[in-house]
């Protein structure tokens, strides 16, 4: 399916969104996943980006969360850590964005992807001396009515299988 096209974030992005999100940290051999809710709340020209759920990865097991802002930057959009630093630049006009982010000696490469209106994929290849992780989250809308991932026991059973596929072509890609 050719990704959807986002002229404005902010008006795409807005609302609760449900979030599974599968991790393979490489080095260790342990994989893990968040599932749980991000809420893009509208925040002066941008958006608060805050993801709550559960995070299980290796033997832990507990509450996690995330904050990060997506704001004005130039001609474009950037998104920032909660207490300012830049992530990354977002250019979403084509649907998909190949995003790079240097974290010490580290690095994240990752990509947007919007799949139709009301799905969001995004992958990270985080590779250096401190990490090799492939990280990828898929975001769906939710509608009144609907039920976060792993909020029941009624989540669908088929989903995570398309996100592990993802990571399986996160980590067989270069880097």
């Amino acid at each position: 399916m050719p990704a959807t096209p986002i002229a404005d974030p902010v008006a795409h992005l807005a609302g609760t969104w449900g979030v599974e999100r599968e991790l393979h940290d490489r080095r260790a051999g342990v994989r893990g996943r968040f599932r749980g809710t991000a809420a893009f709340v509208p925040d002066g020209a941008g958006l608060r980006w805050r993801e709550d759920g559960v995070l299980v990865f290796g033997r832990h097991e507990g509450p996690a969360t995330r904050e990060l802002r997506i704001v004005p930057a130039g001609a474009g959009w950037e998104v920032r850590f909660a207490d300012g630093r830049p992530f990354h630049p977002l250019e979403l006009a084509a649907g998909r964005a190949v995003v790079e982010h240097p974290c010490g000696a580290d690095r994240y490469t990752g990509g947007y992807e919007a799949d139709g209106p009301d799905v969001l994929v995004v992958r990270w290849d985080v590779t250096g001396p401190a990490k090799d992780l492939a990280i990828v989250s898929r975001y769906e809308r939710l509608r009144a009515g609907s039920v976060a991932p792993g909020a029941t026991a009624r989540v669908q059973a088929g989903r995570g299988g398309r996100i592990a596929g993802a990571v399986d072509r996160v980590r067989g890609a270069p880097g």
